[in-house]
């Protein structure tokens, strides 16, 4: 009988309403995505693909959604750590490039325990005379 696993609650820090960083145990993966806006806060288009990375692919990796690279799946790995996603579009609908980076960051944190160890402590002490 396989032990179904429990749902864990994910840490999420906020700044100004979006998702700065994101906290997640070993081996699970979340979707995320990402818009542009323009200086006045209007949606924005980009130039071409978007192009995911993972400053750490031990810890996090990421894969583009087939068919729309405005998503993704940061797929954490089975070492905890932090890693930090971008991704990186053209911003200049033009013929020239300037690269935009958008980042959030990524705690994975460890699962539940599935087994423990004991271990002596000290010296062993002798029977009371």
């Amino acid at each position: 009988m396989r032990k179904k696993r429990k749902q864990m609650a994910a840490t999420l820090k906020l700044v100004g309403g979006k998702c700065m960083s994101y906290t997640l145990m070993v081996d699970y993966k979340i979707k995320v995505s990402v818009a542009y806006v323009d200086s006045y806060g209007n949606p924005a288009r980009v130039d071409g693909d978007v192009v995911w990375a993972s400053s750490d692919d031990t810890i996090a990796v990421v894969f583009t959604e087939s068919g729309n690279s405005l998503n993704a799946i940061v797929q954490a790995q089975t070492k905890t750590g932090q890693a930090q996603i971008t991704a990186t579009a053209d911003a200049d609908l033009g013929e020239g490039v300037r690269s935009l980076v958008t980042l959030m960051d990524v705690t994975v944190v460890a699962g539940e325990a599935v087994a423990g160890t004991i271990t002596p402590q000290g010296d062993p002490i002798p029977p009371a005379a």
